[in-house]
């Protein structure tokens, strides 16, 4: 008998505990899930249109409701971009995607009316190293592309001047160059994803 009570406090009693508290932790994570996934993506849904009204240059209250509000009323999606409407006419907001030192980097990058000058650049997602190459948020770096034409060159931070310099964040190099890939790639993508307006 006392042999029986052994292997089961030994051996099965363990694996029984084991599953049951495995199957408590699923639960309770999916019931999690579950439970804030509305606002996980509400969340999602207002960082992207955040990041299309900045491209374009809309002004807009940074709250939630101040999101959605300036996107509703100056802001139209069409097939593959966005059309923005500001106090100084019609911009062109284009969603585009490369390659990080880490990982993909999401960007919306802003167009004037000749689709060649840019009216600003957002970050949507990006896996860059945090304090270095991650400051690609910072904005400083993404408000200088706003009067600039591709193709962008690189010069050292703080010394851009002219009208396709972009300032390289100091020990962030590669970065760096990923991001003045994917702005000079969008840049040239422009008119045939607007349809050459």
């Amino acid at each position: 008998m006392k042999a029986q009570e052994s292997f089961f406090h030994q051996r099965i009693y363990p694996l029984l505990f084991m599953f049951l508290v495995t199957l408590f932790c699923i639960l309770l994570t999916a019931g999690l899930h579950l439970a804030t996934q509305e606002r996980a993506t509400s969340n999602e849904l207002a960082f992207t249109r955040r990041a299309v009204l900045q491209a374009g240059g809309v002004e807009f209250v940074n709250t939630t409701a101040g999101i959605e509000e300036a996107y509703q009323s100056s802001i139209e999606a069409k097939n593959g971009y966005y059309i923005a409407t500001t106090k100084t006419g019609t911009r062109y907001v284009i969603p585009a995607q490369g390659p990080g030192l880490w990982g993909t980097i999401s960007v919306m990058a802003g167009f004037e009316q000749d689709m060649k000058t840019f009216s600003g650049m957002a970050i949507v997602s990006q896996n860059e190293t945090p304090g270095l190459g991650a400051r690609i948020e910072e904005p400083w770096f993404t408000s200088q592309f706003a009067g600039k034409q591709a193709p962008f060159t690189l010069v050292d931070e703080g010394s851009n001047s002219g009208t396709n310099e972009i300032d390289a964040i100091t020990g962030a190099s590669r970065t760096s160059e990923f991001f003045r890939n994917l702005a000079n790639k969008v840049a040239k993508d422009a008119p045939s994803i607007i349809g050459g307006k």
